[in-house]
């Protein structure tokens, strides 16, 4: 059996006790307000527990409850500032003449390649991207700088815990929020702490009241919440007997 307490309202993330996470507990307050750049990631350790500070600051994060049953996120891909970090250190290493030292012209040409990939990165992160869950209406929309790029049923987004391993078998998860048409936005980066990441996917999905899926394609731990419309049963979702 898990030794995770239940997701119940009672439950309060508390940031000291992830080593427990029994200790964990809810009473989280409704709202807050996000920033655009709350999804950007710069901590390399822990980041579960950075994501537990922020739900306790926000039971809805990385939403902002706009009115009863409709969630806001607006926010910067990541990806703009990596592309200008990347932009940025070419453009040095290039004016510095430091390669003019290096013999093979090749290592000037990555270089100036970096720096057209670190452009393009930073161009194509710089439209301010808006989700909305409308629960009201059943539906979430998708927009990049005020345009629609997708709008559809609440089914097609979802949180789900991702699984990544090293070359000496060690694995890793990641906690990502997905939806059809949707970059996938990660919550949590590489942590070996399975329960924990599993237990705050699980808690934002209860929140958002949106789907959870585990890292497993066939497993009792998905949470469903929204089916598409006529399914009756999804090969995926099995009875709880023994832990997968």
């Amino acid at each position: 059996m898990s030794r995770y307490p239940p997701l119940n309202e009672d439950c309060e993330l508390d940031c000291n006790k992830l080593q427990d996470p029994k200790g964990w507990a809810s009473g989280l307050p409704t709202s807050s307000t996000g920033s655009h750049f709350q999804l950007w990631s710069l901590s390399l350790f822990r980041t579960e527990q950075h994501l537990a500070r922020r739900l306790k600051n926000n039971s809805f994060y990385p939403f902002t409850q706009q009115q009863p049953g409709v969630f806001v996120l607006e926010y910067y891909l990541d990806t703009l500032w990596k592309g200008a970090l990347l932009f940025v250190v070419c453009l040095v290493l290039i004016s510095l003449d430091i390669l003019r030292q290096v013999e093979k012209q090749v290592t000037w040409v990555v270089s100036a390649y970096g720096m057209c990939v670190g452009l393009w990165l930073l161009i194509s992160s710089l439209p301010l991207r808006r989700l909305v869950l409308n629960h009201t209406r059943g539906t979430y929309h998708f927009s990049i700088r005020g345009r629609t790029v997708y709008q559809g049923p609440m089914h097609l987004v979802y949180v789900r815990l991702a699984l990544n391993s090293d070359a000496k078998g060690r694995r890793f998860f990641r906690l990502v929020l997905c939806g059809h048409k949707l970059e996938p936005l990660v919550l949590v980066q590489l942590s070996e702490r399975y329960e924990h990441i599993e237990y705050l996917g699980r808690h934002i999905a209860r929140k958002l009241s949106i789907n959870y899926f585990d890292y497993l394609v066939t497993s009792y731990r998905h949470e469903i919440r929204h089916w598409p419309l006529g399914a009756a049963i999804s090969p995926g979702i099995v009875l709880r007997k023994d832990q997968i």
